[in-house]
């Protein structure tokens, strides 16, 4: 027996027996109402979440979210769940057998519920058992507790579990002194590095064989799955996104806009919520000399963004030697 399977109770099937032949009759019918219709919701979740990729593809940096609120009013998070289903899962035939609801869907499909509880739980459900978002999120949380560290392997995770979020307002922080110690560089200084990254449109590099950043979309699973637990993250967004899995990788996440962003800001936050040697995620890079605080004040780091030409430029602005990196 599966270690899910020793872990979770499926629900047993519903005595009909104790109905009479009428009421019977009638609530079999609506069962078998209901499980056709959310074989056809999550089919059209996925072929939603499909089309919202294409478009995300074709669209600039912030024009998709500007798009999204005037066609559907939706916020990023909502679109997300969406293409979250259509990521995760290859096909649109994968639910042409199951019954499952949306809530319990999205969960499956997000980028933080680990590959083998996914495939297995959607196994069950081709196999026809019920299996409710309750009890999927139960196991999903004791998979996490008992994995071990995320690729990529260097460097090796933190394994202690969060204990706090800070969402620190602009008010709370009182800076005391300017990063002195950073020079930022002009890009005409440093156009070799960028023209190596010139034709990289999603990509993963290392810096100084121990940061790890990606050119791309940080909302995506090519990112949150290879992120390991941390000391502290620290997200500087303008964007309305979805902020729960940085609440599963690190001991406190800091979250801000970027109109926030003071000079000694970034460097004050890290120096206060982590120590040296410690794993920091930034999830997006307003500031260009984000990577190069970090490593200054000797921390490993974690970062991307989904706007490549920002990505390129701060990378050029850290000076620290850059490699390409491949994941299959």
């Amino acid at each position: 027996m599966s270690k899910l399977k020793k872990q979770d109770q499926v629900l047993t099937g519903f005595d009909y027996e104790i109905l009479d032949d009428k009421q019977r009759i009638v609530i079999q019918q609506r069962t078998g109402e209901i499980k056709e219709r959310l074989r056809r919701s999550a089919q059209d979740i996925w072929e939603i979440g499909q089309k919202l990729a294409d478009v995300r593809s074709r669209l600039k940096h912030g024009q998709f979210e500007t798009w999204l609120k005037a066609e559907f009013g939706w916020s990023r998070r909502t679109a997300y769940n969406f293409i979250n289903v259509y990521e995760a899962f290859a096909e649109r035939a994968n639910f042409a057998q199951i019954d499952i609801a949306t809530s319990a869907l999205y969960l499956l499909a997000a980028p933080s519920t680990p590959e083998n509880v996914r495939e297995e739980i959607l196994q069950r459900a081709k196999e026809g058992e019920t299996l409710t978002h309750k009890s999927i999120r139960r196991v999903i949380k004791e998979e996490k507790s008992q994995s071990t560290a995320p690729s990529p392997k260097p460097p090796q995770p933190l394994t202690s579990k969060p204990e706090i979020v800070t969402i620190i307002p602009k008010e709370a922080i009182q800076v005391e002194t300017p990063v002195s110690e950073v020079t930022v560089a002009k890009i005409s200084t440093v156009s070799p590095i960028i023209k190596t990254l010139d034709a990289i449109e999603s990509s993963w590099f290392l810096l100084e064989k121990q940061h790890f950043v990606l050119c791309g979309d940080t909302a995506s699973p090519q990112f949150v799955e290879r992120i390991p637990f941390a000391a502290l993250a620290i997200a500087i967004t303008s964007d309305d996104w979805d902020h729960d899995w940085l609440v599963e990788r690190a001991k406190t996440v800091i979250i801000f806009p970027e109109s926030d962003i003071k000079s000694g800001l970034i460097e004050q936050l890290i120096k206060m919520f982590s120590a040296s040697g410690d794993i920091v995620i930034f999830p997006w890079l307003p500031s260009m000399d984000m990577i190069k605080i970090a490593h200054q004040l000797n921390r490993r780091v974690f970062a991307g963004d989904p706007n490549i030409e920002r990505c390129r430029q701060v990378i050029a602005q850290s000076r620290l030697k850059t490699e390409p990196l491949s994941y299959s």
